[in-house]
């Protein structure tokens, strides 16, 4: 095979060399990032002996050549020319160049807050129906258990800085515990507590001759982003400067003390004047514009929230309710609005994607939602997709025109969704129920019209092949036609639930793009070899093997969907290229959990590469499975 000649080829159809800006591969894929995605010629490509398929996915195309080939192709490809190697965590933040700013924003979001969405949904939860409970007084507030519970339920959202700085280092490229450390001083006890702003600032201090008051940045988002993005441009131009002798001294110190001194004394005002601006101008709106200022306030409330500085209006409306020719609070009920259409999103995303891990977050992200806390459907869910972020603004909208038309309003602040019914103003409760429906459900119905956009890498898992009645359907007589056939079998590599290819989260298996086989979904991390043969290669990052049988079977065992990233990281390897093997000996030792939590997916697929040479390659059995266990009949011609 002339892999110079197929590399050129490739090139050729991808708009030339001046096209490409970096090039990495994986076990099967040759992964590049483009200029201009228009000038390659996928059609061209894909006719290429070679190629077994190409798919562009998060700003990347990837072209399926197999593995081993891919290798040779990818050193041809780079050979001669000056095209930028890549890891393949490089060529992801690459190919993010090529998205548009509001998809690289909701794509920096997600790869922040998908680590914390365990933490926030537990906690908007428990906090929303604790604040359920306190307002149709349900329980004692004073009570030990009460008070317990709202320490638990609270704790993630005054932390909330801290959690997001953390995992906002690992996005820019800084160190964790010193964004950890800022995070903390944004939180500081020393500091005002941030919910109560409202109340007017407190305390001030006088720095360099500033002024600046002392308060908290509790339950924020974007002054915390801002900030580790700051540190993480400090950090690095630190070290260009700092000798090396006393860079582990004088680069955490410097970075911390600039980065902690910018974001009280610039970051936090700012966001502050903002919010009174804001604050200052939705009363000026209301007053003016009626229905459309209910239109704007509830499609946009959800930005706002973004940034934090929603914080600010509580003194606005209390204000409304402190003036005698008010005395009541009108804007609450729009932000209800608000907050109820992202659970209705949130809902509709739960029907709509394949990712059983969203699945598990955007109901219970739904349900915090209707009882007023919107984080987990809006961070956890909503911006992930932007689209269903888009349908709850427009839900919003719709319900915040009602509420402003039918002219609803609250009697208290801090309280929305279902819970907000008990300080609805008298008269007024059917007209906000209807809101809410509304609200709700036309952020459901839009969100599930306009669907959702899911990357290849996005979808984790869909649901196998279970029941009897399709496991008996597999007894293809095909298989027993006549003696004459050669027979061989593999075993299931790992304990599991097997199914098939086409159940597989990636087209490249799923499409058997690379040839016929099965997939396990494993219940622990150790992969034994599936037949009697020689490895004939171990991949570096240790997620694959390939294997080679005396009657000429070409078996590649690939362990999880994109875990090539993981760069071997809790993969432990007991063979090397070269060795002879047996069927059942152990192969591969590999962490589930951290599997589960750095890939998109652990299942394991068992692939016969070369199975367009077979008579046949046909799946025994699907649902649970233990190792040795048969699963494949191959015949041999």
């Amino acid at each position: 095979m002339d892999y110079s000649k197929i590399a050129k080829e490739i090139l050729k159809y991808l708009g030339g060399e001046s096209n490409v800006l970096s090039a990495a591969h994986c076990a099967t894929r040759l992964r590049v990032v483009l200029k201009n995605d228009k000038r390659a010629d996928v059609k061209k490509i894909e006719k290429i002996d070679v190629v077994k398929g190409v798919f562009n996915s998060s700003g990347q195309l990837q072209i399926i050549i197999g593995q081993g080939t891919v290798n040779k192709v990818y050193d041809a490809f780079i050979e001669g020319t000056s095209i930028q190697q890549a890891s393949l965590s490089d060529a992801k933040k690459a190919a993010m160049k090529n998205m548009n700013i509001f998809a690289k924003f909701a794509r920096m979001l997600s790869n922040i807050f998908i680590p914390i969405i365990p933490a926030i949904v537990a906690s908007g939860l428990l906090m929303g129906l604790l604040g359920m409970f306190q307002t149709f007084h349900w329980v004692n507030d004073k009570s030990g258990i009460y008070i317990l519970l709202n320490m638990f339920s609270n704790a993630a959202f005054v932390f909330l800085p801290v959690l997001i700085a953390f995992s906002a280092a690992r996005e820019f490229g800084t160190n964790p515990f010193l964004a950890a450390a800022l995070g903390g001083i944004m939180i500081h006890p020393d500091l005002q507590n941030a919910w109560t702003v409202g109340e007017g600032i407190k305390t001030t201090i006088s720095v360099f001759g500033l002024h600046v008051g002392m308060v908290g940045y509790q339950g924020t988002v974007l002054p915390i982003l801002i900030a580790v993005w700051i540190m993480s441009h400090i950090e690095k131009n630190l070290r260009k400067i700092i000798p090396d002798v006393l860079d582990i001294l004088l680069t955490p110190f410097l970075t911390l003390m600039i980065s902690a001194f910018f974001s009280l004394l610039v970051i936090g005002p700012a966001g502050r004047l903002l919010g009174d601006g804001i604050s200052f101008g939705l009363q000026g709106l209301y007053n003016t514009a009626g229905v459309f200022a209910g239109i704007l306030f509830g499609g946009c409330y959800s930005l706002i929230v973004i940034t934090g500085i929603h914080h600010s209006f509580h003194a606005i409306e209390a204000g409304l309710l402190a003036n005698p020719q008010i005395h009541k609070n009108f804007l609450l009920p729009i932000w209800s609005m608000a907050n109820v259409a992202q659970g209705g999103a949130a809902l509709a995303v739960y029907f709509k994607t394949k990712n059983k891990k969203i699945k598990a977050i955007a109901s219970p992200a739904s349900l915090s939602a209707l009882l007023g806390i919107t984080e987990p459907a809006i961070f956890g869910v909503n911006l992930r997709f932007v689209r269903p972020f888009i349908a709850a603004a427009i839900g919003g909208a719709i319900g915040g025109g009602y509420i402003v038309l039918t002219k609803v309003a609250m009697t208290g602040i801090g309280v929305t969704g279902i819970p907000g019914t008990a300080i609805v103003q008298q008269g007024s409760i059917i007209h906000y129920l209807i809101g809410l429906v509304l609200a709700f459900g036309g952020a459901f119905i839009i969100t599930f019209i306009i669907g959702i956009k899911e990357e290849a890498e996005d979808i984790e898992e869909v649901e196998d092949i279970e029941s009897d009645e399709q496991v008996e359907e597999l007894d293809d007589t095909e298989i027993h036609e006549t003696d004459a056939n050669i027979l061989s079998n593999l075993a299931s590599p790992s304990n599991g639930k097997a199914m098939s290819l086409k159940n597989v989260p990636d087209k490249t298996f799923s499409e058997e793009l690379l040839g016929k086989g099965i997939a396990v979904d494993p219940e622990d991390g150790v992969v034994v070899s599936p037949v009697d043969g020689n490895v004939t290669l171990v991949f570096d990052t240790k997620h694959a093997i390939a294997i080679k049988t005396s009657d000429g079977i070409e078996v590649l065992i690939h362990i999880g969907i994109d875990t090539v990233k993981m760069n071997g990281e809790g993969f432990n390897t007991f063979v090397k290229t070269g060795d002879a093997i047996k069927k059942g000996q152990k192969l591969v030792e590999f962490d589930l959990n951290l599997v589960k939590k750095e890939a998109e997916s652990p299942i394991i697929m068992v692939i016969v590469t070369n199975s367009d040479s077979m008579k046949f390659v046909k799946s025994l059995k699907y649902g649970k499975v233990k190792q040795g266990d048969e699963l494949v009949r191959i015949g041999l011609d």
